[in-house]
């Protein structure tokens, strides 16, 4: 049986998908591209082999492919949001949309067993309300970069399942946080959880005039990990899309309170109003994830008040790691 490359391997994502496919004995091939932290890589043994890698050069990416047995991908590498697309929208481009075609035509050229693409509920821009939840057959309508290019990929992705037959499938997935990505400064497109626990674990009083009523479906790094190895682990794929997340919104009301619980001292006033949060992204509904729920019998295993005081615990005992940047 051959290797499970995941890319971004030194990314939010990536890195806990590295770290629980090589915990359950699974071989990794961990692919980066400028980014490597030898204490992380050290720290996820001995069934991971680390590998530098531009996604986007065909020539790189043939070696890649060539020097390891590989027998599918879980694709996370990409620019993760238009705060880092905007300023460059070549390399957004090419890394988001040529480098998953690249992929795309070695999982077809090798027969690779399986392609999950991570995607993005950002890609739907245009919804009627920020209420209903989004049901996985809804038709994406993105207006920014980042989500123009995760939809470009989508597309590609579906076009490889339906016209080539490879075993392939985006999954959308939603406001992702937990460890080790604690931002060293306010960082919009993160959201609330990471900024309120490091200002409260530092003793900071927060006293913010707005955002109170932003609303998102908060998802914890471990559980989407969790699943994204539940679809690569899945004997058949039913369908080419499937949503990964809590299913749920909270507010930022929800993130404070729950903060108050992790961090007993925490001092947190908020004020209505959804700015700072929607400066660079759109309100939704939260992501609807039935045919994960249906067809593998998954659901992420933690509440925001667990995850949250998962998350403080983390931070506790890690303090060294405080606003390290880490790229996806």
């Amino acid at each position: 049986m051959g290797k499970l490359l995941v890319t971004g391997g030194m990314g939010h994502v990536g890195y806990e998908t590295v770290r629980q496919a090589a915990e359950a004995g699974t071989q990794v091939v961990a692919q980066y591209m400028s980014t490597f932290r030898q204490a992380d890589a050290e720290a996820v043994g001995q069934n991971v082999t680390w590998a530098k890698c531009d996604l986007s050069d065909p020539y790189e990416l043939s070696m890649l492919a060539a020097e390891h047995d590989i027998e599918g991908v879980i694709h996370t590498a990409a620019v993760p949001n238009d705060k880092l697309g905007q300023p460059q929208p070549l390399r957004t481009f090419q890394s988001n949309v040529v480098a998953t075609e690249l992929l795309l035509e070695t999982a077809r050229r090798l027969d690779w067993r399986r392609f999950i693409f991570v995607s993005t509920g950002s890609v739907f821009q245009s919804l009627p309300d920020a209420v209903t939840p989004v049901a996985e057959d809804t038709n994406p309508t993105p207006k920014s970069l980042y989500a123009a290019t995760k939809r470009s990929g989508e597309l590609m992705t579906s076009v490889y399942a339906d016209t080539y037959g490879v075993s392939a499938a985006t999954v959308r997935i939603s406001w992702i946080f937990g460890p080790p990505l604690v931002p060293r400064a306010f960082d919009g497109p993160r959201g609330p959880i990471p900024e309120f626990l490091r200002r409260s674990l530092k003793g900071e009083v927060i006293d913010e005039p707005t955002g109170g009523d932003f609303a998102a479906s908060f998802t914890f790094v471990s559980d989407c990990a969790m699943g994204l190895l539940a679809l690569w682990r899945a004997e058949t794929l039913t369908h080419t899309e499937y949503h990964l997340g809590s299913g749920k919104n909270h507010t930022t009301f929800d993130v404070a309170e729950a903060v108050r619980k992790a961090v007993p001292d925490a001092q947190i006033s908020v004020g209505p109003g959804s700015e700072p949060w929607t400066d660079t992204t759109v309100m939704r509904g939260p992501l609807d994830c039935s045919r994960m729920a249906d067809e593998l019998g998954f659901r992420p295993r933690h509440s925001l008040d667990d995850a949250v005081a998962a998350f403080a615990d983390w931070m506790r005992a890690n303090p060294d790691r405080w606003g390290a940047g880490h790229e996806r």
